[in-house]
């Protein structure tokens, strides 16, 4: 599965964002993270920026999205899932929400495309400054966290399988 990150989608990605972000049956199953979500940060709204398609919530307009986009040879890309992230201080970056599209969250390949976003924005976390760790809401408003700097580089991605099993 060849997958690409981007920060914004195309307009013809509209149904899809839409399906992955108001109707997707995969939330069901985090119900309480994903309304816990809500009343912290508001509900999501997908705008159309200069650069394309992105999602923004009620309550905080400083988030960040990144989708992820399974390309095929001779397919249209398919929006396979996303998340949405901020930084919360100097230190940390919270991961606010993550969806996968319902075709990927029925197979292991849901897995590997949560895997693959929380990747992309430890990487992207790694070039801020002074960015420490990368937290994740988690049941019950919990937060888990990852440490950022590359002396843990093993630890976290320990910590990151460990989270996701």
């Amino acid at each position: 599965m060849n997958v690409v990150f981007r920060s914004c989608l195309h307009a013809s990605d509209q149904d899809a964002l839409e399906r992955l972000v108001f109707f997707n049956p995969n939330q069901l199953h985090s119900q309480a993270d994903v309304l816990h979500a809500l009343e912290l940060y508001g509900t999501p709204a997908i705008v159309t920026g200069r650069d394309g398609l992105h999602v923004t919530l009620s309550r905080c307009t400083d988030v960040q999205c990144l989708f992820a986009v399974v390309e095929r040879p001779g397919r249209a890309a398919e929006l396979a899932g996303m998340l949405i992230y901020r930084r919360t201080s100097i230190e940390d970056v919270l991961i606010v929400h993550i969806a996968v599209a319902d075709k990927y969250g029925r197979s292991r390949d849901g897995l590997s495309v949560v895997i693959r976003l929380l990747r992309a924005v430890r990487a992207a976390a790694r070039r801020l400054k002074g960015v420490q760790r990368l937290r994740v809401l988690y049941r019950d408003g919990r937060q888990f966290g990852i440490r950022i700097n590359p002396a843990t580089a093993a630890h976290a991605e320990s910590e990151l399988a460990r989270f996701t099993a």
